[in-house]
Order: structure tokens, then sequence, then C-alpha cells
């Protein structure tokens, strides 16, 4: 659908965005102080009352913008229902907006009115961990006032630099008809005159598109010209409201140009994606949730683009590219063989991969190339790049959740658990050896972490699904299911009885193949101070487990303490761990931390002779 068909008419834009009244306006505007900064670019009080959401105003000085602020001054004493803020440095997008500080905390103060100075408060959500985001100051009663500012009394310290930065500002007034400027404004929109300037920004439009697909590589020039119509709206409305609207009500006045959004979204460059992201704030509803969707399309391309352009250093960074590891809030399951290959079930790249012992990725399986998708476990959301499609072909994964290694005579194999549902048996040179689907009628979340679990007891085949198990053959044919009492556990291992030990809290239940509940085999042995944690097996049999606090614990039998090493150089979200000869592979933050356990021992053994 054509966004020209979507974005509404300037006098909707006013209804939906601000709700305006009186005849008063905007006079002047003013500030506690305003930065240059270093590419030479005056970042004024006006520029925070000027209608355009790519440019700011910032502050310049000491601190990091506590106690700065801008302000309006009306030419007459108007009645004010509510203040929007469009904060940060929206230049760039979310790409900017973390570079410098924003408001956190914000005291609108309104005077001149025969109340006196009234102040409101009002706490600002971070557009780094919220989206770009527009914040609305509603009053419960409408105050008069002359003069309206803008305090910032604590703020989110940017990533670069500590300059506060404000993109937009507006005053909404409580009711009546529109000021009489923006009723001008309109009106000339709607004439002769108006209706040519909207001709002219088609056709140039237009020749901007054609510029682009006529170059091999795109024109730059074109593209950002594109971006900046579709943004902060036609040029030929941007002029208009220079002369014709006061400051404070221009925002209301420019709806982005629905023309470049088309050319925009045409094109699907990742380079337009501020734009995108720009415009979704100068709407609102069905409008505003397509555009940052498109926006979600758009941001993922980008990386998709721009990340394969970089090295992956050995053991995973998140990203799509081979080598680097992406698990989107969930855990990512890991197994190492006797041959210290490791393997991963790289959760958002719907793929498995494995890895030497010196974290170089050898092999990969998945099915389809690097691309964008909105699919993740059951349901679709925001667009994020992919290293593998998601598939339901046979070699393919949608989110592998968890692994295992089976024995055998010949070779190995290994065992992955998908968010469909689906156990495949991967030949660990390369190939898939079979698929097989488990009969359950319900679906696994992402977000949760450690929902799904596959266990390879001495007998059977263990697949977790939430609050089921299913029980295979090392082969993959069903045998039964069963029902865990507790719920959803965080972790499972085999123990030497051939039962299974699923973590609740702190506590390892053992459970039988056929759903009894046997009772707690730690007894509170690992203490608190911890919320995240894993357990798995060594090579010899003995149970290792790890925590987020970096605790690892190597037990004689379940229960029975060998001994505890505190990692101090490490602490890990959602750990899974695997072990091979006392050395310690750890997935956490889309990485492999690999631990040399008799090293660590060692050194801390001459800390301790040092010590005394």
């Amino acid at each position: 659908m054509s966004w020209a068909k979507q974005v509404p008419k300037t006098v909707v834009m006013m209804s939906c965005l601000l709700a305006v009244g009186s005849t008063a306006y905007a006079g002047s505007v003013a500030s506690s102080s305003s930065l240059k900064d270093s590419d030479g670019v005056s970042h004024t009080a006006s520029k925070a009352f000027d209608g355009l959401l790519s440019t700011s105003w910032a502050e310049d000085e000491r601190g990091d913008g506590e106690g700065t602020w801008v302000e309006v001054r009306l030419d007459q004493t108007t009645e004010v229902s509510s203040v929007s803020i469009w904060p940060g440095n929206l230049v760039r997008g979310t790409r900017s907006v973390r570079e410098a500080s924003r408001p956190k905390r914000v005291t609108v103060v309104f005077s001149g009115g025969p109340e006196g100075e009234v102040e409101v408060e009002k706490r600002v959500l971070d557009p780094v961990d919220h989206g770009l985001l527009r914040t609305d100051l509603r009053l419960d009663e409408p105050v008069k006032a002359r003069t309206v500012r803008i305090r910032v009394d604590e703020v989110y310290t940017g990533g670069l630099r500590s300059d506060l930065y404000i993109a937009e500002i507006a005053i909404n007034f409580a009711r009546g008809d529109a000021p009489a400027a923006l009723t001008r404004h309109q009106t000339w929109l709607e004439s002769d005159a108006g209706a040519r300037g909207a001709t002219r920004n088609k056709e140039d439009v237009a020749a901007l598109m054609a510029t682009i697909q006529a170059s091999d590589f795109g024109d730059r020039d074109s593209l950002q010209e594109l971006m900046s119509r579709a943004s902060d709206g036609a040029p030929y409305v941007r002029r208009r409201i220079v002369s014709s609207v006061p400051a404070g009500f221009r925002v209301q006045a420019l709806p982005p140009d629905a023309d470049a959004l088309d050319a925009l979204i045409a094109l699907e460059d990742g380079n337009a994606l501020p734009a995108l992201e720009q415009a979704a704030l100068r709407v609102k509803g069905e409008a505003s949730r397509r555009l940052k969707a498109k926006a979600s399309y758009f941001s993922a391309k980008q990386d998709l683009v721009g990340g394969g352009r970089r090295n992956i250093k050995a053991f995973g960074e998140t990203g799509w590219e081979r080598g680097a590891l992406q698990g989107r809030g969930e855990p990512l399951s890991i197994v190492v063989d006797p041959f210290a290959r490791i393997y991963v079930a790289d959760t958002g790249n719907h793929r498995v991969q494995q890895y030497s012992d010196a974290g170089v990725s050898e092999n990969v399986w998945g099915f389809g190339a690097a691309g964008v998708t909105p699919i993740w476990f059951s349901k679709k959301g925001a667009f994020y790049a992919a290293g593998n499609a998601p598939s339901d072909a046979s070699g393919g994964f949608l989110c592998p959740l968890a692994m295992t290694r089976v024995p055998g005579r010949v070779s190995d194999t290994i065992v992955v658990l998908d968010a469909a549902g689906r156990v495949s048996f991967l030949d660990p040179d390369g190939g898939v050896r079979r698929v097989v689907q488990l009969d359950t009628a319900t679906s696994l979340e992402g977000g949760l972490g450690g929902e799904g679990y596959l266990v390879q007891t001495k007998k059977a085949l263990v697949a977790i699904w939430g609050n089921e198990g299913f029980v295979l053959t090392p082969e993959g044919e069903p045998l039964s299911s069963f029902e865990l009492a507790d719920g959803v556990p965080s972790a499972a291992v085999a123990l030497s009885n051939g039962k299974l030990g699923l973590a609740y809290g702190r506590a390892l239940i053992q459970y039988g193949l056929d759903g009894y509940r046997f009772g707690d085999l730690f007894d509170g042995v690992l203490g608190r101070g911890f919320e995240a944690w894993d357990v798995t097996l060594d090579d010899a049999g003995k149970m290792w487990v790890i925590t987020d606090r970096g605790v690892v614990t190597k037990f004689k039998r379940p229960g029975k303490i060998d001994f505890q090493l505190e990692l101090g150089a490490y602490s890990f979200e959602m750990p899974r761990m695997a072990v091979l000869d006392e050395v310690l592979y750890i997935t956490t933050k889309d990485a492999v931390v690999r631990v040399d356990v008799l090293e660590q021992l060692a050194q801390l053994a001459l800390s301790e002779a040092d010590a005394s």
C-alpha cells in the first residue's frame, strides 16, 4: 500500500499527534546554553522548535546536562494541556541517539499566567532501551502560561559524549480551534498554489528515484534528499512554515512526505533506516506501526550488509556471519566430543556451528543463505539479520534450542532439538542422518530461556519440551512420554543411575523416565547469591555446575562437592557448559569462554602461596 494513502493531511496530523487550540502562538525561544559541535553544527534553542526531527537543541555546559533548560515564550497567556518531547539526537536514528546524553527526568515550568509558576515533573523513557519515542507530559488540569520551560533534572549518559540533546518540543493547547497560523497553513496546502507544490514534489521524488536506479551503486546525494523528505516533510512545506507558522507549532504542520517514503521503501536500502524511524515518530496508530515494522526490516538489512565486512574473533561474537553467534536473549546449548570439537546451537541464526578447540568455526548445519526474517520461535516480530533462514526442510532449523551427543561404535551423533519440535540427528562430518517430529501440540515461546532440553541417558534419549518429557530410542524411535510435576526446568542432565536431573530454582530434582519424582539431590549445597546456572557431565561421568556469578563446582557424586572454583574474571548470563579433560566451554553473551580448570587451580595455589 502506498504511503500517500496512509499519511494523513496536516489537519488530521494535528489532531492525532497534538491537540491544539487558542489563538496564541509561540513568539520566541531561549536556552541555558547551546552547543556548536565538532562538525561546526550549531544546536541552538530554535532547533528544538523548528519541526524537524533531524535537528536538535544541545547544551554546552559542564557535566551531563543536568540543570540545563530550553524554553518557548508565547506571545500571550495561553491555556496549555500537555507538552511533547522527542528526546535525544535523532539525526541518524537509533545509531546516533545512544552516543549523546538524553533527558531521564524533566521538570516543565509554566510561568507568566494568573496561577504564577507551576512545575510538573515527568520521567522520560530511554530511547536506547525502548526505541525512538515521543514523551507526552499530560496535565491533570490545563495551566495558563506565557512561558514554558523544560528543565532537565536527570540524564541518561551518552556512550561517546556527555552533551545533552533534545530533538523537538511541542506545546499542546487545551481546546478550541487550531491557531490562526496553522489554519492559514492548512488553507494554503489545499489551495491551487499548494497543489502545484505537491505536484512538483512528486515529480522531484520521481527524478531522484530515477537517478538512484540509473547508478550502478546508487546516488548518495539523491538518497539523502529522499531521506530528508521522508523524515522531515516535503521541502515546499518546510519553506512555507518557516515564514507562516511560528516556532512551537511547526512539528504539527510537517507530516512525512508520503511520496519519498514510497520511494525509500521500494529501494530497500538499509541506509534509509533513520528516515523511517523519524517518520514513524510523526504519525500514530496503524501508520506508525507499519513504519516501525519497515524500520526493523531496514535495520536488519543494514546489519546484514555491514556485518560481513568484519572479522569474527575466536569462539564468536554477536552477529550473523559464520563464526558469530546470536542468542537474542536465549541461552546457547553447547556440546563437546572426545576430539575437542565444540558444537553450539546458534539459536538466533537458525543453525548449528562446530568450532575447533582454537575457536574457529569449521562446520555449519542449517538451510538457506543469510538474510532478514521476522520469525522467532512460533511467532513473527521485528525483523533481524540471521545467518540461515528458519526452515522446515530436512537439515534446516527453527531456533535450535538444545543438543546432546549420542556415542556410537563408528562415530558419534550430535542430536538437536529446535523450536518446531524437531529432533535432528547430525553426522559430525556435516550430514543429517534423520529428523524426528515430537508429538506435542504446544509451542515454546522465545524470551524465557531454557524451555527445551535433550538428555542422553544410559538407554534412552529424552527430549524435554516445556513441562513434557518424550522418551526416544538413541536412534529416535518414540517410546513413551510423561509430564513434569514441577513444571518447566531451567537445566537438565543425565544421572549415572539412568534417571534425569532437572533444575528448579537452586534444586536438582531427580525424575524417572516414567515421570516419577524422587526429590532434590542437592539439598541446598549450591548456596545462594546466584540466579541462572547449568549442570553437565564430563567425559568421566562427573557432574559440574556453573552459575551466573562465575562459580564452578565439581561433584564427586550428586550433592557431594569435590571442589569449587571462582572464575574471578568472568560473570555469565544464562550459562550453558560442556566439559572435556578439565577444560570448560561456557556459552554466554553470544560467545564461548574456554576455561582450563587445572591452570586456574595452579594459579590459585601460587597466589595463596605468595600470600602466606
